[in-house]
């Protein structure tokens, strides 16, 4: 059995996917951001992360490169009990992006947040600066036009402000894969040490959004609250895609 304080890594259809106790991450992306000499990717990797994988091979190069792809859903942590016949830590956007806040809080380091709407960007800023002591001046909220990267002319700007800005951490809230592909596809540019999708954690964050109770998390349902609460948006992501998906990988003799 291994030690749950350390990390130790999984393989699931060809993906690494590496699982910590939230101290041990900490003090792990602590060290990360002390060494301050290259730019890494982590993925917070749920179930429709490994889907999208097996159609688009862009995103699969990606998340084999990635430094971490941490388990976040059930789905994730039920295919690895299966396979390994272990239980690990769940590891979601908010759990990430909040102990790299108080990591870059602790030691000033600066922030560079890309996505969501104007008003969760703007209530996101207002929060990190008055809730946790976040300086005004090492932190840069960026709410873009939608799918601005496939504007040249929009991209490069947003690249050129960050890059000025000189951010340690870059967090993307654009949605997989979106979110993940321009990352690593400007981490270079940017010159963050580490850059992470985050999905909705701003609309949690920020109470635009309620998040599930924390029983139906303990249960494995929050993605049945999310579903129930954006029926429009997710229907087809969890039932037509995700779930099929799941019961296929799951009883594969292939994992």
């Amino acid at each position: 059995m291994p030690n749950k304080d350390i990390q130790s890594n999984y393989k699931i259809l060809n993906i690494e996917i590496h699982t910590f106790s939230l101290n041990y991450l900490k003090l792990f992306l602590e060290n990360l951001l002390k060494s301050n000499n290259s730019t890494f990717l982590i993925t917070t990797f749920n179930l429709d992360f490994l889907r999208i994988t097996t159609v688009d091979k862009e995103f699969l190069t990606i998340c084999q490169k990635a430094l971490l792809n941490l388990p976040d859903g059930y789905g994730i942590l039920n295919i690895i009990k299966k396979k390994y016949n272990e239980k690990v830590t769940r590891i979601t956007g908010t759990d990430i992006y909040l102990l790299l806040i108080s990591i870059a809080q602790k030691h000033s380091k600066k922030i560079t947040i890309v996505g969501a709407s104007k008003s969760v960007s703007q209530k996101t800023e207002q929060i990190l600066i008055n809730q946790y002591k976040i300086l005004p001046a090492n932190l840069l909220c960026i709410s873009p036009e939608y799918r601005f990267e496939e504007n040249e002319i929009l991209n490069n700007k947003i690249i050129e402000e960050i890059k000025d800005f000189q951010p340690d951490i870059v967090f993307a809230a654009l949605g997989c894969p979106r979110q993940e592909k321009w990352l690593y596809n400007n981490m270079e540019s940017l010159g963050s040490t580490i850059n992470v999708g985050i999905g909705a954690t701003l609309d949690f964050f920020t109470n635009t959004k309620k998040r599930s109770p924390l029983f139906l998390q303990n249960l494995g349902f929050e993605w049945l609250w999310r579903l129930v609460n954006e029926p429009s948006r997710l229907f087809k992501r969890y039932i037509i895609y995700d779930l099929p998906f799941f019961l296929k990988i799951y009883f594969s003799r292939e994992l």
